[in-house]
């Protein structure tokens, strides 16, 4: 019997003008269990480059993390491969 594999999603981070630094890092310390330089790193790491995979992971864990963000008005997007 063949088993079905997973795919791994990739929860990816977009640049926007809304959202300040201090609202991106304490969203991605809550919603992505990211600790303070990891968020302050992604949020930079957004700003310059326009986005930064933030989270990956199997869609119930990853689907509800991306809700959350987009909860709290931040613009990121699904992928299933790495960009």
């Amino acid at each position: 019997m063949k088993t079905k594999r997973r795919k791994r999603l990739h929860l990816y981070l977009l640049n926007d003008d809304e959202n300040t630094f201090e609202h991106v890092t304490s969203t991605l310390m809550n919603s992505c269990e990211h600790n303070y330089f990891q968020a302050c790193q992604c949020a930079h790491l957004v700003h310059t480059t326009g986005r930064a995979e933030v989270k990956s992971g199997f869609v119930p864990e990853i689907f509800a993390i991306y809700l959350q963000l987009t909860q709290f008005g931040l613009n990121v997007e699904l992928r299933k491969r790495k960009l």
